[in-house]
């Protein structure tokens, strides 16, 4: 029995077709690598494995390795003295960065491919640093995406559903209250809420006046 009978799959050969052959060429994702790596090169906070391209091909990558734990490892990451807010900015910091800024997303960011650990910085002081592993997968959004979800996310903080319902519509959603939910992971009302939206606007570090 089919759940969703009128739901196409079309895509799904397309997108596969796509993103599979990237997926198995580690040439195309040392180049990922590499670029990721330029991104946060003045960001101390932020490490991506080097590549050895004399070690490297289409079927073999070889990269440094990196230490850490999972991003999803609450337990150890206490167990090491880090700061799991401080942790939770630099991730969110992170991928904000590659969105909004450059437009070169890292497409595949499950708990496996983020890890974090303590660091030392420079001026004596204990921070965390992320490592972004896995670059096989990468999407690259045009400015006007950028803007649009820029908007979608302006909507949202401001309730200003007209502002949501442009967003959404330019980013090729067609049902923007249940895509609106899927961003924040909320429920619509939740969200157009006042005093729902308090919390969303807290879990993103807004002010309470904001």
């Amino acid at each position: 029995m089919m759940v969703f009978p009128d739901f196409k799959y079309g895509w799904l050969p397309e997108e596969f077709q796509v993103r599979l052959p990237n997926e198995l060429d580690f040439k195309k994702e040392a180049k990922n690598a590499k670029r990721c790596k330029e991104i946060f090169k003045n960001n101390p906070n932020v490490a991506v494995p080097s590549v050895y391209d004399e070690l490297t091909s289409e079927r073999v990558l070889t990269m440094s390795f990196e230490s850490g734990i999972s991003a999803t490892n609450v337990q150890e990451m206490h167990r090491q003295g880090m700061d799991l807010k401080r942790v939770a900015r630099l991730i969110s910091e992170s991928f904000i960065h590659m969105i909004f800024e450059k437009g070169f997303v890292h497409s595949d960011p499950h708990p496996g491919n983020i890890f974090v650990r303590p660091k030392k910085m420079a001026d004596g002081t204990q921070d965390v640093e992320v490592v972004l592993l896995d670059h096989g997968i990468y999407t690259d959004l045009t400015q006007e995406t950028r803007l649009s979800y820029t908007k979608l996310w302006r909507g949202i903080l401001t309730q200003n559903e007209l502002k949501i319902k442009q967003a959404s519509k330019e980013l090729g959603a067609d049902f923007f209250e249940l895509f609106t939910s899927m961003i924040v992971n909320r429920k619509y009302e939740d969200v157009m809420d006042e005093q729902s939206a308090y919390k969303t606007k807290s879990r993103l570090g807004e002010k309470q006046d904001a």
